[in-house]
């Protein structure tokens, strides 16, 4: 499929969310105009106040949460199956000129191999918590269920592109981020009210650890900026279409994120400074591999550690 160029028209869903708000602001900023839905009045307001200088090139708009039919598959899974496939279904319907569906899956997906060292690719799918969450439903627990959502979810995509291919006029790309960080720009009023991974990465950041500790593995990351720069690439780059792209800018353990930002900003306060005299370790490199995102969609280099725990801290600070 032909790729998708500025000026065109991108829709974003969910943009006042941390990573939705990095996404519409990348596209503005790249020259698309962007129509961004959001579920409430006030976040309308908020959003079109933050993108206020793009004009008429941004607009939100406010959509109902339908309550959808459930089968028992859904009831498992979650409404990340259920939420895709209604999209695919309207776009279907009245997307005539839609060119590209970008959809953000998550690392998770693919996780679940029992060598604690093994590098995913693309190739990798989340089997195991797949099989679990269908043999135990409920019971297989909130990891296996999520990742099993994602897997699904993806699944109904590549089905979706798949068996319609004669009625459509555009593709598919997924991108499957790692744990996504940085600076907060959507809106927050209490810690409480933060992403999940802003929190994660604000608590590694500022609990200490016992010194026998800070070199285990604190997680696998991505900048949201990255995040939402590789989203304008997977419509920029025809040969992105219906391909699945990993986003991971590498792996640390406490001290080399402690150490990242202190070499970063040596003033910051507040920040756990660790065991100095830990030996020194670093993993090789992140746990799965993101060498095809940078050689289709052409990213030379993700932002370093430092830089995004830096921006993100400072962004949170500055509103407690």
């Amino acid at each position: 499929m032909p790729a998708v160029q500025p000026p065109a028209s991108v829709l974003v869903t969910g943009v006042s969310g941390f990573s939705g708000a990095w996404i519409a602001r990348a596209l503005l900023q790249n020259g698309y105009a962007v129509r961004g839905t959001v579920r409430s009045e006030a976040k309308a307001k908020y959003v079109s106040e933050l993108f206020k200088e793009f004009g008429d090139k941004f607009k939100a708009v406010i959509a109902g949460v339908a309550e959808l039919g459930r089968s028992n598959a859904s009831e498992i899974f979650g409404p990340n199956t259920d939420g895709v496939v209604n999209l695919l279904q309207s776009t279907l319907r009245k997307g005539k000129n839609v060119k590209r569906f970008v959809y953000m899956s998550s690392a998770q997906a693919m996780l679940g191999n029992e060598d604690i060292f093994h590098v995913y690719t693309e190739d990798d799918w989340a089997e195991k918590d797949l099989a679990l969450a269908r043999e135990k439903g409920g019971e297989a627990g909130g990891v296996a269920l999520y990742r099993a959502s994602k897997v699904l979810a993806e699944r109904a995509i590549v089905d979706f592109v798949e068996s319609h291919k004669g009625e459509i006029g555009w593709d598919a790309t997924r991108l499957l981020p790692a744990w996504i960080f940085g600076p907060v720009i959507h809106d927050w009023k209490k810690f409480d009210d933060l992403n999940l991974s802003s929190k994660l990465l604000y608590q590694h950041l500022t609990t200490p650890r016992d010194d026998d500790k800070v070199n285990e593995y604190g997680s696998d990351w991505i900048d949201v900026r990255d995040v939402a720069d590789a989203f304008v690439a997977a419509l920029k780059v025809e040969e992105a279409g219906n391909q699945r792209f990993i986003l991971d800018a590498g792996a640390y353990t406490y001290q080399n994120l402690y150490d990242a930002v202190h070499a970063t900003a040596p003033d910051l306060k507040g920040v756990v400074r660790g065991n100095p005299n830990a030996p020194p370790f670093s993993f090789p490199g992140p746990f799965c591999d993101p060498s095809k995102t940078k050689r289709i969609l052409g990213i030379k280099e993700f932002r370093p550690l430092g830089e995004c725990a830096v921006d993100t801290y400072k962004s949170i600070q500055a509103k407690l």
